[in-house]
Parts: C-alpha cells; sequence; structure tokens
C-alpha cells in the first residue's frame, strides 16, 4: 500500500552549483602584495565572470567558459526554482537576515537584540520583523541585496538533480521573471519546456557614477519557433519535489560590502558564509585524529542521499547547525552518520511495510 504524503512524491536532489564569479586576492595598489585581515588570513573578493563557472562534469559537456546552458525547469512553484529575497549575510554567522520588502527573518544577538555579528555568543532566529526593503539602513549600506536562487536540470550533463545559480543582480532577476511571465503567457507554464540559460552583455548605468558600463545578466531563451513552444505546452508534466535552494552561499556577480573585520571587501564577503570558511580553515580533528569535514563537504554529502536542510535538522533534532551543535563539541562527521542511520531505518520501514 502507498503512503499518503511519501509515496506519490519524488524528491530530485542537488547535484552541484554553478557559479557567476570567482575569489580574487584583494592587492595592496601600491605594493601589489596580498591584503590580509585581522586573523591573518589573505582577503579575497567576489569578481564577476562573462562566463558560468562549471563543475568538471558540467565543462566536460560545455567547455571550460560556457555562456549558455541547455536547461529545464523541473517545476511550476517560483518558491523552489527562482527563490528570491532580500538576504544580509555575515563573515560569522552566514545568512543573518532575509526579508521581502515587508516582513523578514532575522538573526540576532540574544543579549542586545541587534542582528547577529561576529562578537555574538548567543543568538536567535526572530521571525516576523518589519523589512523596508530598500528604505532598511542595511540595504543602503550596501550590507544587504536583493538575490535569487535558480534551480534546474542540466539534460546533456550525466546525473538525474537539479543545479543551483545564485545571483545578486536585479537585472539578472528581472530577466529570469519576465522570461517565464512571457512563457506562462503562452504556454501557461514554465516547467517542462527546454530552454536555454544565458548570460549576456547588457549596457546599464553605474549608479555609483552616473556612467555607462557593460555587465553580464542572465536570460532564458527558447531557441525555437513559437509553433514548437505551443507543442511543448501540450506535453505531460511530470510532479517532482525538489529541495529548497541552500541559502549558505552568497553570489559571486553582485555583492555587498562587509567591513564586519575593519578592513573594506572591495565588493562582498567571499563565495562560501565564513561560519564554513572558519571551519574549513580551522579543519578540526575527531579523537581519532581524522580530519573533520568542512560545511560544504557535509551538505554534498547530505544532499548526495536527497535529504534538505530542513530534514536534517529534524534528523539531528537541531534548529541551528552551530549553535545547537558545532558550539557542543560535536563534528560534522557525528551528523553525517546520525543522518545516515536514520535514512537506513527509514528505508527498512518502508520495506516492511510493503
Amino acid at each position: 500500500m502507498p503512503i499518503k504524503g511519501l509515496t506519490e512524491n519524488h524528491r530530485l536532489i542537488r547535484l552541484g552549483k554553478i557559479h557567476l564569479g570567482i575569489k580574487v586576492e584583494k592587492l595592496d595598489p601600491k605594493t601589489g602584495d596580498p591584503v590580509y585581515n585581522t586573523r591573518g588570513e589573505v582577503i579575497t573578493y567576489p569578481k564577476a565572470t562573462d562566463y558560468f563557472v562549471c563543475p568538471p562534469e558540467v565543462q566536460a559537456v560545455y567547455g571550460e567558459q560556457p555562456d549558455r546552458l541547455d536547461v529545464i525547469i523541473p517545476v511550476e512553484d517560483d518558491e523552489l526554482w527562482c527563490n528570491q529575497y532580500y538576504r544580509q549575510y555575515s563573515r560569522t554567522w552566514g545568512l543573518v537576515c532575509r526579508g521581502d520588502g515587508e516582513t523578514c527573518n532575522r538573526k540576532i544577538d540574544r543579549q542586545t537584540g541587534a542582528i547577529a555579528n561576529r562578537d555574538s555568543k548567543d543568538v536567535v532566529w526572530k521571525e516576523g520583523m518589519p523589512c523596508p526593503g530598500r528604505d532598511c539602513p542595511d540595504y543602503q549600506a550596501k550590507k544587504c541585496q536583493e538575490t535569487m536562487n535558480l534551480q534546474f536540470l542540466l539534460p546533456r550533463v550525466p546525473g538525474l538533480g537539479v543545479w543551483q545559480i545564485d545571483t545578486g543582480s536585479v537585472n539578472s532577476i528581472r530577466n529570469i521573471n519576465d522570461n517565464a511571465a512571457m512563457l506562462r503567457a503562452v504556454c501557461d507554464r514554465v516547467s517542462w519546456i527546454p530552454l536555454t540559460l544565458t548570460l549576456e552583455p547588457k549596457e546599464v548605468i553605474n549608479p555609483d557614477d552616473g556612467k555607462k558600463k557593460v555587465v553580464r545578466c542572465l536570460n532564458l531563451r527558447h531557441d525555437k519557433g513559437l509553433l514548437e513552444i505551443l507543442e511543448a505546452r501540450d506535453k505531460t508534466r511530470t510532479t517532482l519535489l525538489i529541495p529548497m535552494p541552500a541559502e549558505d552561499q552568497q553570489p559571486l556577480d553582485e555583492s555587498p560590502e562587509d567591513e564586519e573585520d575593519g578592513l573594506f571587501l572591495p565588493e562582498a564577503i567571499a563565495e562560501q558564509s565564513v561560519a564554513a570558511e572558519q571551519q574549513d580553515a580551522a579543519a578540526e580533528h575527531t579523537d581519532e585524529g581524522e580530519r573533520d569535514m568542512s560545511s560544504t563537504e557535509f551538505w554534498s554529502e547530505v544532499g548526495g542521499i536527497g535529504i534538505d536542510h530542513e530534514d536534517a535538522f529534524g534528523m539531528l533534532d537541531i534548529k541551528d547547525m552551530g549553535r545547537d551543535w558545532l558550539k557542543k563539541g560535536k563534528t560534522y562527521r557525528e551528523a553525517l552518520e546520525i543522518i545516515r542511520d536514520a535514512v537506513a531505518q527509514l528505508a527498512q520501514q518502508r520495506m516492511g511495510l510493503r
């Protein structure tokens, strides 16, 4: 007998991320030497590229620096395939605020009530706070920005699962929304239609100095004619579930400023939330002397077995990985073993019901 709410729901795993920029070292303009932060680490900042920065399996199909990818959107729910919010990141706590222009969820310091920073010891997520959008002091100070998390299939790349791209470009967000609106006007859907995701040059006005500049923006294209689109409209849809987009990394194409270390980063914090960077750099060891996993390695393994963040936290009986797990002296490897055991037990229970 099928289990209602479980058996009929098919979830795709996240195979990986594709980026719109790379990390480069900040150099002293006088000496040309790398600039270091207060922890003795070389400061890096994101720099947008005119091509998709792809992992090896995608490069094997499209080359090292593609600007076009064949994609399929697997769901209609915009919250899943083109999730978009105002987001603010901290070098210490990762994502600390997410809002929609009306309300937001903020990670705050319990003692001060202010947004969590590097001096915070005890933090908690507070929901339903007002979000003034672009009128927010943090947005105007370039600590917050609009972001979009795109999730899609790459039908020409081996593997069954979704890929994710994060962008902080308002022009790219508008393009994707406009492209989706046009597709729905013609086909009454965006899912399961062969599309091309492109990175195209666009001339814009720099708000800082009023001068023109060329930036690269995302677009969804359909290389066929209108008749082919209308034919795609009539094809049977497949219902799938995909995980919520990962929010642990900040976009590399356009990002806010970060002065948390007392040093100016030209455009943003680096690709990973610093919580992950510090854990990677520390390379903590288990009792057996084995290097603990990094945050990125852990979530990659978790995603590989089809578990999203929410399910992982439920299996670990926690609400926050840093506060409820790592700060208690536990490791990522311990967490992964618990999650694997829970998945195995669930599989055995399903087998017993057949």
